[in-house]
């Protein structure tokens, strides 16, 4: 099988998969109306497997804004995803993973036991420099920061500059925030 049918099985399961789902305006988009949603439905397993063999050749256009914002769209998630990994290796806490990831219980659970995170009991408390180190940056970050939250990068840095856990770091942000730090 060459690129070409690689590209028309996809595209025919793609297109089956929009027929079975009931989702005619993707379908409109591609412009295919009721004549080849009919063709298509009649397809069977065996027909997929002769088009493999064709080496026909479609005029396939791509609308290259929405390809680009599809790619950034991809690179932003990824990066969100990254960071939100790096979080759990970092043991942030899962009110703070929900917060800022919208990270579930099960995912929470699912990514510790991923990367073998395991702490028990209450972050220890920063010595006298960490606290007042924490509590400067904290303050600083807090007052330009909606919402009582400051941007997962924002935490990250905290962390490593004051030397102090991301539960920490969290637990105290939580405290100022509700003015009580």
């Amino acid at each position: 099988m060459d690129k070409a049918g690689d590209f028309v099985v996809a595209l025919v399961i793609y297109l089956m998969r929009c027929i079975e789902d009931g989702d005619t305006e993707t379908l409109g988009r591609m412009g295919f109306g009721p004549e080849e949603v009919e063709e298509l439905s009649a397809l069977r397993l065996s027909d997929i497997q002769r088009i493999e063999r064709l080496k026909a050749h479609l005029d396939i256009k791509v609308d290259k804004d929405a390809f680009a914002e599809l790619i950034r769209h991809i690179r932003a998630e990824r990066r969100s995803t990254e960071r939100e990994h790096e979080f759990i290796r970092a043991d942030a806490p899962l009110d703070m993973m929900r917060r800022l990831f919208g990270t579930t219980n099960r995912e929470y659970t699912k990514l510790r036991h991923l990367y073998a995170v395991s702490s028990v009991g209450r972050p220890r408390d920063p010595n006298e420099e960490q606290e007042g180190k924490l509590w400067r940056m904290l303050t600083a970050g807090l007052s330009r920061a909606r919402d009582g939250v400051l941007s997962p990068g924002e935490y990250l840095a905290i962390s490593r500059e004051c030397g102090t856990p991301l539960r920490t770091v969290w637990r105290q942000s939580k405290r100022l925030a509700n003015g009580s730090g």
